[in-house]
């Protein structure tokens, strides 16, 4: 079966990093939104409401305020790394410090008590969607394939007498032909890597990668609920979304055997270093029905989010010979801006409130992956191939929510569970090599019914491929454990 979910050496020829499939898919791949209360429950709160969490998942939840508040969270995230790849075992983790949410609402008592709208919510605030903060790393031996059999193909058709230019400073291609790793064969746009050139037809190379990430998305919203005779509530949310995203990726090959007798040739690395930034608008709305006290349905829509990204990336490429080591460096970075469109998605949910005892809740999600998009902002280049290879790769990805909340007394306990859906396409990836779990719990406590204080600790469990670069036969299996601690306090007024 074909796995696809990360290529370390995204770079391609022609002056530019990839944006790809691969990009929009990882700004698409947001994490469980909310208050360290719903969190608590596994997110599991689109139809409870009277929760800041609303505004992440439900706006419609604001409108079942019947008071001010304010919060505001910490929170301690690790992931722990684990890569098998051709026999062996690496493994690495991050530990951050960070802030997931905080925010206030501000409720309005229009002090109707028939029919008509009874109360209006107004809601500030910022959920953090995405934590990039995350080391891999894998090694193990690869036979009979070189990073220079992919730079030479992806040579081919490429004018070797323009790589001495310096428009070609930053490309793999044309610091790996400089370096010798890739040769001319008998023409100046044929080419073949120093294996193939040398005859070295049965080869065994130590391959290792280490991909280090850095970076988060946050979205920034306005927002609104609506009561309507306390049996209907409407919300919307104008959403910001703002995006920093670092990654430094090196690839490293060492020569352990080969058929050519004294090979000169004993290795190469190549490193990418890259910082996109940018900002995106979306909106959300949503409704919910409570036709009696104990019962509510609600769905939402979160509208595609349009980010405008401007990435800035250098890259170094190395070979070592007869034990000399030579180096192909830019000294600068370049940069592209383009657009990144995310898909919407599609939320419904259902809870059973006890009055103050028990909340008992569950939300569907639908994202259809395969909707992201790539778009030129510069008429630089052609993004037709990564955006149908995005229909190719990913599908559409079920997630599903459930979360408990119980009180006794002051205090409050939650548990959570959310089984979330493979997004890729089963040809692709299987739906169970695909799938992520999210397991969490949470407690509470409420001091005279104004003060709370709230803890939540997640566990995600989940798994991606690494590729070292295209058209290798094997990819690294990395299995993941995100553990979450959150810490959360605010006042009711």
């Amino acid at each position: 079966m074909k796995k696809i979910a990360f290529v370390l050496l995204s770079a391609i020829a022609g002056n530019a990093i990839a944006q790809n499939q691969e990009e929009v898919f990882r700004y698409t791949l947001t994490q469980t939104q909310g208050s360290v209360r719903s969190l608590g429950a596994a997110g599991a709160w689109g139809a409870v409401g009277a929760d800041l969490g609303a505004a992440a998942i439900n706006p419609a939840g604001l409108g079942l305020y019947k008071r001010n508040e304010m919060m505001g969270a910490i929170a301690i995230s690790s992931i722990s790394n684990e890569a098998k790849y051709n026999g062996n075992t690496a493994s690495d983790r991050r530990t951050n410090f960070n802030v997931p949410n905080f925010g206030a609402a501000f409720y309005v008592d229009l002090g109707y008590t028939g029919s008509g709208v009874s109360s209006l919510t107004f809601a500030f605030g910022m959920n953090r969607l995405a934590n990039f903060q995350n080391n891999e790393v894998f090694n193990g031996k690869g036979s009979n394939t070189s990073i220079g059999n992919y730079l030479a193909a992806k040579a081919n058709g490429l004018d070797s007498n323009t790589f001495l230019s310096s428009e070609w400073d930053n490309d793999p291609v044309a610091q790996a032909w400089r370096l010798s790793m890739i040769y001319n064969d008998n023409s100046p746009r044929k080419y073949g890597s120093w294996q193939d050139i040398s005859g070295d037809s049965n080869y065994t190379m130590r391959q290792s990668g280490q991909v280090s990430s850095r970076g988060r998305i946050n979205e920034w919203h306005a927002s609104s609920g609506i009561n309507i005779s306390n049996t209907l509530y409407l919300g919307a949310s104008l959403v910001v979304q703002g995006l920093r995203f670092t990654q430094d990726n090196t690839y490293r090959e060492t020569l352990i055997s080969s058929s050519v007798p004294n090979n000169q040739y004993n290795g190469s690395s190549i490193n990418q270093y890259s910082t996109t930034t940018g900002a995106g608008l979306g909106g959300k709305f949503g409704a919910i029905l409570r036709p009696i006290d104990a019962f509510r349905v609600g769905i939402s829509y979160h509208t595609p989010v349009r980010m405008r990204l401007n990435k800035q990336y250098q890259i170094v490429t190395k070979a070592t010979y007869d034990g000399l080591t030579y180096t192909q460096d830019a000294n600068r970075m370049d940069e592209y801006n383009y657009q990144v469109i995310t898909p919407g998605r599609l939320t419904a949910s259902a809870a059973v409130v006890i009055g103050k005892f028990m909340v008992l809740s569950a939300d569907y999600e639908r994202v259809d992956f395969s909707m992201g998009k790539l778009n030129d902002t510069e008429g630089l280049a052609d993004f037709s191939n990564s955006n149908d290879a995005m229909k190719a790769t990913y599908g559409v990805a079920s997630n599903i929510r459930t979360g408990l909340e119980i009180a006794t007394g002051f205090s409050r306990w939650r548990l959570g569970y959310a089984s979330l859906g493979s997004p890729y396409q089963e040809q692709v990836v299987s739906k169970s090599d695909g799938q992520r779990h999210l397991i969490t719990g949470g407690f509470g406590w409420l001091l005279d019914d104004t003060y709370f204080f709230d803890f939540a600790v997640q566990g995600l469990i989940g798994k991606n491929y690494i590729t070292p670069y295209g058209g290798i036969p094997s990819s690294a299996t990395n299995e993941s454990l995100a553990l979450n601690f959150m810490f959360g306090t605010g006042v009711r007024f």
